[in-house]
C-alpha cells in the first residue's frame, strides 16, 4: 500500500514539475516576443523563426487585406502559436508546420476572437521553412505558394497558413478548412493566404 502511494506521489509531482516547466517555459518566450517588437530589437540576433514572426506580425498589425482577412487580434494569436512551436525531424518535406492532438478553444481578450491552439505544434526542419534543394542527392521540398523554399517569403507564408487553421471566421468555419493529409488542398489552402496577403510578403 505504501509502495503505491509513493509511486502515486512521485507521478504527480513529475506531472506537476513538467507542467510548471512548460508554463515558466512559455512565458520566458512570450517575454522574448515583445521584446523583439521594442526598440530594442536592433541589438538581438534573431532566429529564422523570430525574423519569420517579425514579419507576419507587423503585416498582420498594418491595415491591408492580409490584416483584414485574419481580423483584429489575429497578430496575439500568431504569438501564442509560436509559442507553442518546437522544431522537429518530419521526414515529409512538404510539410512546414504539422499540428496534432487534442485543442483548446480559447477567446482573444482583445478583439474577442475566438481560436484554438493544438496540443502539439511541430515545425518541420526539413521543410521549406529551413530548407531548399540545392544538391541532386537531396529531397525535393517544393516552393510555398509563388515562394522559393528557405527564403523570408517563404517562412512568412508558411505561418499565416498555420495561423489560420487556428482562427474562426464569422461564419463559425476555420479561415481555411484543415489540410489533413491532403497535399492538394494544402497547396488550395496556401493560395487563399497567398491571394490575401501576397503583395505584403512580396514587398518584405
Amino acid at each position: 500500500m505504501k509502495f503505491w502511494l509513493l509511486l502515486a506521489i512521485a507521478l504527480l509531482l513529475t506531472t506537476t514539475t513538467s507542467g510548471f516547466a512548460k508554463t515558466i517555459r512559455a512565458e520566458s518566450q512570450r517575454e522574448r516576443l515583445e521584446l523583439l517588437r521594442s526598440p530594442a530589437l536592433k541589438t538581438l540576433q534573431l532566429t529564422l523563426l523570430e525574423r519569420a514572426y517579425l514579419d507576419a506580425y507587423n503585416i498582420l498589425e498594418n491595415d491591408n487585406s492580409c490584416g483584414r482577412f485574419f481580423g483584429r487580434g489575429s497578430s496575439i494569436v500568431l504569438g501564442e502559436m509560436v509559442v507553442k512551436l518546437r522544431q522537429q525531424t518530419i521526414l515529409d518535406t512538404r510539410i512546414g508546420i504539422r499540428m496534432s492532438g487534442t485543442f483548446d478553444n480559447l477567446v482573444e481578450p482583445v478583439g474577442g476572437m475566438s481560436y484554438r491552439l493544438f496540443e502539439h505544434a511541430e515545425l518541420n526542419s526539413l521543410g521549406a521553412f529551413y530548407r531548399s534543394k540545392t544538391f541532386p542527392s537531396q529531397p525535393f521540398i517544393p516552393n510555398m505558394g509563388s515562394f522559393p523554399p528557405n527564403t523570408r517569403q517563404a517562412r512568412t507564408i508558411i505561418l499565416l497558413h498555420e495561423l489560420a487553421h487556428l482562427i474562426r471566421a464569422q461564419n463559425e468555419s476555420w479561415l481555411i478548412p484543415d489540410d489533413g493529409s491532403s497535399a492538394e488542398l494544402s497547396r488550395r489552402n496556401t493560395a487563399t493566404i497567398e491571394f490575401q496577403c501576397g503583395q505584403e510578403i512580396r514587398s518584405l
